[in-house]
């Protein structure tokens, strides 16, 4: 019992503050939605035809993605992913690489880097949209140019001059 609390302690320690907790107190809620995709789904997925090379190197580097959004705004009306979370007292190397607060609109985007390779990546958004994404896995950060394109986040393009 006592090793399972302190591995469940250091598990959590090892997020900036509050990202398990904001997951967990709304992954299963109502108008939320909450998914996780496996490794071996991503590499997979950078087999398939129709991907260019990048694409399908940065799909080959990923070991997971984790998402977390509010479909339903007008249920959780108030709510600010990015509020929630303490980016300020971050653990186990995470670095803060991009903080942006405008008007009610937020994006936390923080990391933790390994031998010259991103290996945990949490973009944190809040405001009108609230999402969470998690991504690991052994990224160059000209990968994640290619990540903000596919996914949208244009706030990753700026990993690579960091």
């Amino acid at each position: 019992m006592v090793n399972f609390l302190i591995c469940s302690t250091l598990a959590i320690s090892a997020q900036p503050d509050g990202f398990e907790r904001l997951y967990y107190t709304y992954k299963g809620e109502a108008g939320v939605v909450a998914f996780r995709v496996p490794g071996f789904l991503m590499k997979f997925a950078g087999m398939c035809a129709g991907l260019d090379h990048s694409e399908r190197q940065l799909l080959r580097s990923l070991r997971s993605v984790r998402i977390l959004t509010i479909e339903e705004q007008d249920r959780y009306s108030g709510v600010n992913f990015a509020r929630e979370v303490d980016a300020t007292r971050m653990h186990d190397g995470y670095q803060l690489l991009l903080e942006v607060h405008e008007g009610d609109e937020d994006v936390i985007i923080t990391a933790r880097e390994r031998n010259g390779k991103i290996t945990d990546l949490i973009v944190i958004v809040g405001g009108s949209d609230n999402t969470l994404v998690h991504v690991k896995g052994r990224m160059n950060c000209d990968l994640l140019e290619s990540l903000s394109e596919v996914a949208g986040v244009k706030e990753l393009r700026y990993t690579a001059e960091l």
